[in-house]
């Protein structure tokens, strides 16, 4: 195969694989498809099944084989089907373009049929006036929405600089709402409007809001984690996951089943979780934070499938709806604010303790719930151990702080 280099790069080709709309093929029928052509694999540099999943073919920097003649100035992306798109696919297609278009600024949109002198109608659409339009309703999303954007999946990573190999600061959950403050390289600086916390997340995984129907009402999720199926029926399949603060719009509420809108993906951009997964039927906040007992330790993490520390607090306390700070440090000084300090011998459920770094919550007077590296997990143990441990490794006495809830 020969080198693509970035620079050489003026053409952002649109394809599609010409094959029946109901046949769900993924990237590796592409790749047999074209061996059998006595290629070098997968001509193209990405595939788009029919549900909207995004599968690598070529790296982008080997030349394609899609469009032929312009091979060496161009990337090709590929949507599985011939007459009719889903609109999942079309979300990722733009995601695509959008973050190919900060990479490579100088690169147009087009179509195979208008990148080169052929017969073939491929993509069966025009696809640079669909990208021109794209352009032009996100122009206008963004001047109505002042910049506003949330996540397309249930998290979305929020790092320390704009590079793939960025250290998780935090993850932005499923409907809440960033604001864009600068775009640079396939990566965008946003503020997370639940806390304030700003960092670099990819482009690609945010969505402008707007597009769905009026809400009755915005919920937070208040489980650890939770399906959306298709339907309202424990047997139909999984759409997405939700961790617990994500902020969804409820459509319908029939007792069992809550109808909610989805930014993006199957099933008519909605989908079903069951109401007990926005109730709050937490004793305390305490009783939330337990519920995580055993979920994987994770730096920057803020889900169910791993998170820290000080998100543990933040997530609990949320589901009793009181907001607090993101980072350990912050919620000390929130905490001295909202409280006072107790005596280590006379702690209660719902004490919160904090050592530089580190944040803990009390169970009762003899046991604490923390997520930790040590037990690399959200663990709940005896406090007397525990605070000798933590006061040795972090080289602090332990600070007792009683909130007024």
């Amino acid at each position: 195969m020969k080198p693509l280099h970035p620079d050489a790069i003026k053409m952002l080709v649109v394809h599609c694989s010409d094959t029946p709309d109901h046949e769900m093929l993924r990237a590796i029928d592409i790749q047999d498809m074209h061996l059998g052509f006595g290629w070098d694999g997968c001509g193209y540099h990405y595939v788009i099944g029919r549900d909207g999943r995004l599968e690598a073919g070529r790296p982008e920097y080997w030349q394609g084989a899609h469009v032929k003649g312009v091979n060496d100035q161009s990337l090709g992306v590929c949507l599985i089907g011939r007459t009719t798109f889903t609109q999942s696919q079309m979300n990722t297609l733009e995601s695509l373009l959008y973050d190919w278009q900060e990479r490579y600024p100088e690169a147009r949109v087009l179509g195979h049929r208008d990148a080169a002198d052929t017969p073939k109608t491929c993509p069966n659409f025009d696809a640079g006036a669909w990208w021109q339009s794209r352009q032009d309703t996100r122009l206008n999303t963004h001047q109505d929405a002042s910049g506003i954007m949330t996540p397309r999946s249930g998290a979305a990573s929020m790092c320390d600089r704009p590079s793939d190999e960025a250290g998780l600061e935090t993850e932005v959950l499923f409907g809440e709402q960033v604001e864009i403050l600068q775009c640079r390289n396939g990566f965008t600086h946003a503020r997370l409007a639940t806390d304030g916390y700003e960092g670099w997340m990819r482009t690609a995984d945010l969505l402008d809001i707007g597009d769905t129907d009026p809400y009755q009402t915005i919920s937070r999720i208040t489980v650890p984690l939770v399906h959306v199926t298709a339907r309202a029926d424990v047997k139909s399949g999984s759409l997405m996951r939700l961790s617990m603060g994500a902020v969804i719009g409820v459509l319908e509420d029939n007792g069992e089943w809550v109808q909610i809108a989805l930014p993006c993906g199957p099933s008519g951009h909605t989908g079903f979780i069951p109401s007990c997964a926005i109730a709050n039927s937490a004793l305390d906040y305490v009783h939330a934070a337990e519920s995580f007992v055993g979920a994987p330790y994770l730096w920057g993490g803020r889900t169910a499938a791993g998170l820290d520390c000080s998100a543990l607090v933040q997530l609990a306390l949320q589901t009793v709806g009181i907001a607090c700070p993101r980072n350990s440090g912050d919620q000390k000084n929130w905490a001295l604010g909202k409280g006072a300090a107790v005596d280590i011998d006379d702690l209660a459920r719902g004490d919160v303790l904090f050592w530089p770094g580190h944040v803990a919550i009390c169970q009762s007077a003899s046991s604490m719930l923390h997520a930790n590296a040590h037990h690399h997990a959200v663990t709940s143990e005896k406090t007397a151990p525990a605070l000798l441990r933590l006061e040795k490794a972090t080289g602090a006495p332990t600070l007792a702080i009683r909130l007024a809830l």
